[in-house]
């Protein structure tokens, strides 16, 4: 494999690394954890008193909670790939400049400690008219994911940004670092819905850490973006690239 194939490759490693941790973070974070048992309700069908059973109703538990990944994957990996290219269109003198700054930008909005709240308004579409369990999954999880949920959208965005500096652009893989970060949101909801029955503490830790998670989470997509804003994100990437190499040879 050729070297900027190689450089390329570790560039979305290391971004899908990102892309991930992102999501679990959003899912930890203020605006999300105290509605996880209300979402795994509806979209499971069962009561609260069903889920803390648990039983036989996993299988309806983690199959509805794929649908509802599914759901907001779909928009989230479809916006991935538009701003992947479109974002890349900035490339020139500097772009690595300016994508690493809209990185960092959306990365402090989503610590939620800028004085303004433009980026975090909830834009939600109703979901009264969502049946409950399985058939409701896949639309609710959609409306979710286009209702942009506080907390969700500046994280969101930054992953789109990072997607045109650390792709080159390609549609294909900034959809994959989208799917990516879904995918770091959703798995919790179906871990923590399969076990519920003893989830309870993890899910009263994450009520009382959320805003340290929510900033901690906004740091490091800040310094993210800045690593890329200086060239010191690239130098890394050189760096990792005899691991890379020995990781493809080794496949």
């Amino acid at each position: 494999m050729d070297p900027g194939s190689i450089i390329m490759n570790a560039n979305v490693l290391l971004a899908a690394a990102v892309a991930f941790l992102a999501g679990i973070v959003s899912f930890a974070s203020p605006c999300v954890v105290p509605l996880v048992p209300g979402y795994l309700s509806y979209m499971s069908g069962l009561s609260g008193v069903e889920l803390r059973e648990g039983g036989g109703s996993r299988l309806r538990v983690a199959g509805g909670g794929v649908l509802f990944t599914l759901g907001f994957a779909i928009p989230f990996t479809l916006l991935g790939v538009t701003a992947a290219r479109l974002l890349f269109l900035l490339q020139g003198r500097g772009w690595q400049v300016v994508l690493g700054l809209i990185v960092a930008g959306f990365g402090l909005a989503a610590t939620g400690l800028l004085p303004f709240d433009i980026l975090r308004r909830e834009r939600r579409i109703s979901d009264t008219a969502i049946d409950r369990g399985l058939l409701g999954a896949l639309p609710l999880g959609f409306v979710f994911g286009v209702g942009w949920t506080p907390c969700i959208g500046p994280s969101l965005a930054a992953i789109f940004a990072l997607a045109a500096a650390a792709t080159g652009g390609s549609v294909a893989r900034g959809g994959l670092l989208a799917f990516v970060y879904s995918l770091g949101l959703g798995l919790p909801f179906i871990a923590i819905g399969l076990l519920f029955h003893t989830a309870g503490g993890t899910l009263g830790f994450l009520r009382r850490n959320a805003r340290g998670l929510q900033i901690g989470g906004g740091v490091m997509l800040t310094m993210v973006g800045l690593l890329i804003a200086t060239g010191v994100w690239q130098a890394l990437i050189t760096r990792l690239l005899p691991l890379i190499s020995g990781f493809e040879t080794a496949l």
